[in-house]
């Protein structure tokens, strides 16, 4: 068994999000990524070879779009998929992220057991309490509220941990769901169990994390709420439970040789070759009445990437970039590129020696990509 690069001692743990479905960008440049297990191979073993922590998939089951066939609705399964990378590296932990009400908990456990042994110990699990209209309507389940979706998800992961952890069949009632003496074997290699972690933002998904997960993954618009919003985070959850948690946000790439053509290059393609479907369709979903500079500037963001804070401008821009995240107590950074095959070469190349040298991380020895 292997330990976990996401208990590792870096002050900044790095993270490669999006790469089973196509460009997180919203954009229509040619260079962007598209979907081919070709394509993840290449992704996952520059991310893996390079010493990036976690690996992490979205999950969508529906297009983002009115059109059915659009590139958003063109995602490869997270379990199998994770199953797959998982057996194609050998250092960064590889995460499934899970929609609770889409997969009952007596398979889950099974399912990401095995992938926990395929790995050898490096799994980790993303819960998501579920909300996107169309992939509920898929799966025929009713809207029963953040509130409710959260009390499900904790029933579902109480479940999971008795099946993980337990040395004798297990029963369990809730309000949601039950289980009559069920088992599962064999066990994770990790114990008690894999790390766990959630976008909980509500008071509900505060509590779900502080109760249930690792790594509380944040959203935030801008740095000044971020260090605030981070600390408060951690706090709560050592205050009611008793828990230590790392604190992750999300961010987009643009690196060039100065921060000037970075910027110059985020316009290209989030603006002037944004995929304007996409973006609209989003802002509708999000339903947020915007107006001005102000919808000028969410529309961009939504075509730069899957979501977060720009990480934008030359190798040193993006190293002092990761410093102040570093420095306000963020703890981790799930990246997207445009394409992430050449994004997380360069960045590997040429930001990593620099993050060394800050002290953010410790040099990763020596790998060759598989």
């Amino acid at each position: 068994m292997q330990t976990n690069p996401l208990t590792n001692s870096n002050k900044l743990k790095l993270g490669v999000f999006h790469l089973n479905g196509n460009s997180g960008a919203r954009t229509l440049v040619p260079e962007r990524y598209r979907l081919s297990w070709d394509n993840v191979l290449a992704a996952v073993r520059r991310a893996d070879a390079a010493g990036f922590e976690a690996i992490v998939p979205y999950s969508r089951w529906a297009s983002e779009t009115p059109d059915f066939r659009h590139q958003s609705a063109q995602t490869f399964e997270t379990l199998t998929w994770a199953a797959a990378v998982g057996a194609a590296t050998s250092y960064s932990s590889i995460m499934s992220t899970v929609h609770v009400m889409h997969m009952h908990p007596v398979y889950a456990a099974k399912a990401m057991a095995t992938i926990d042994h395929v790995t050898r110990g490096r799994f980790a699990l993303n819960v998501v309490c579920g909300w996107v209209p169309e992939d509920m309507r898929i799966f025929g389940h009713e809207d029963i509220g953040n509130e409710g979706r959260y009390a499900y998800a904790d029933e579902w992961a109480q479940i999971l941990k008795l099946l993980w952890a337990g040395d004798k069949p297990a029963s369990f009632k809730g309000n949601y769901l039950a289980i009559d003496e069920a088992w599962s074997d064999p066990k994770p290699l990790q114990q008690p169990r894999p790390l766990m972690m959630n976008a909980g933002g509500s008071d509900q998904g505060k509590q779900f994390v502080g109760k249930h997960c690792d790594i509380a993954f944040i959203r935030t618009e801008s740095h000044e709420r971020m260090k605030a919003q981070a600390a408060a985070y951690r706090s709560y959850v050592k205050e009611t439970h008793g828990r230590d948690i790392q604190i992750w946000i999300q961010g987009y790439v643009v690196q060039r040789n100065s921060y000037e053509e970075a910027q110059r290059y985020l316009e290209n393609y989030a603006v002037d070759n944004a995929d304007v479907e996409h973006v609209e369709a989003i802002l509708k979903l999000r339903n947020r009445p915007l107006e001005g500079a102000e919808a000028i500037s969410y529309r961009r963001n939504l075509g730069a990437g899957p979501g977060g804070l720009p990480v934008i401008g030359s190798p040193a821009d993006i190293a002092e970039t990761l410093t102040e995240l570093a420095d306000a107590g963020i703890d981790g950074v799930l990246m997207s590129w445009v394409d992430p095959i050449s994004g997380i070469e360069q960045f590997s190349r040429d930001v990593m020696p620099l993050l060394e040298k800050k002290g953010l991380r410790a040099p990763v020895p020596t790998r060759t990509a598989a």
